[in-house]
């Protein structure tokens, strides 16, 4: 049974069986896992706080071929994000980065890019000038590495680039921007800005330490949620849990 050591985010964690628990987690060098702690529950000792959310770990796992589970073997901290707790809002958030990342991940595929962004936000979420906006900037990036990347350069339906001086619509079924010549009958269309084009199409060529540079008005933000919310609704085929909480504060 080959055995790995790697760094890795703890996402969700159940109780399994009578002394065990269930734990996903996302690894720098194989992406995201799904395994077994042996006696978490019975013996502190052995894992401790290394389990909880957003903990983030050196793990040692064994992996067997043709098993849906890992089994951990050992967790050591390297970073446990306690400046996350002391604010409830903060929890809500970095329940929902969890979230999607767990929800649109798929198994056993390495995306260190996807660890780096996850890590990245997890650290952003502790600096007393976190904009709650940046979250859209993280579905963003998460979007395009994991395949989902909503168009915002041209056209969807007939591929005329951007024009700012048109008006569009987003497709939530094309994932992307569709142009007045083209925009009826099309269902799930939501009306978009194109200072909200113009912001995305930007991020899209900043690094990940440049995102926080950009600004979102208020309009930009409401209308960003709720394109995205549908946006993931669509891909997920449920809506967020942690999203849900996260309006209710």
């Amino acid at each position: 049974m080959p055995q790995h050591t790697t760094q890795a985010v703890i996402l969700r964690t159940h109780d399994f069986a009578e002394s065990d628990r269930l734990v996903s987690f996302y690894t720098k060098d194989f992406g995201l896992l799904r395994g077994v702690a042996k006696g978490a529950k019975r013996s502190l000792k052995r894992f401790g706080s290394a389990l909880e959310p957003f903990t983030l770990n050196e793990v040692t796992y064994f992996a067997r071929e043709h098993q849906d589970l890992v089994r951990l073997e050992r967790c050591r901290i390297v970073r446990a994000f306690p400046e996350i707790a002391q604010n409830v809002r903060r929890v809500a958030l970095g329940a929902y980065l969890l979230e999607l990342v767990l929800g649109l991940s798929p198994e056993r595929e390495a995306h260190p890019e996807v660890y780096r962004l996850l890590v990245y936000y997890i650290d952003q979420l502790t600096q007393t000038g976190f904009r709650e906006s940046m979250i859209h900037l993280f579905e963003l990036r998460l979007f395009g590495l994991l395949g989902y990347e909503p168009q915002f350069m041209h056209c969807v339906a007939c591929n005329t680039p951007f024009d700012i001086s048109a008006a569009y619509h987003f497709s939530i079924q094309r994932g992307g921007i569709v142009c007045p010549r083209c925009e009826p009958p099309l269902h799930n269309m939501l009306p978009i800005s194109n200072g909200t084009i113009r912001l995305f199409q930007q991020a899209r060529d900043l690094s990940l330490l440049k995102l926080n540079r950009l600004y979102f008005s208020r309009d930009s933000q409401e209308e960003t949620h709720k394109l995205f919310t549908r946006f993931l609704e669509y891909h997920m085929g449920r809506r967020p849990r942690s999203l849900e909480i996260l309006e209710q504060l």
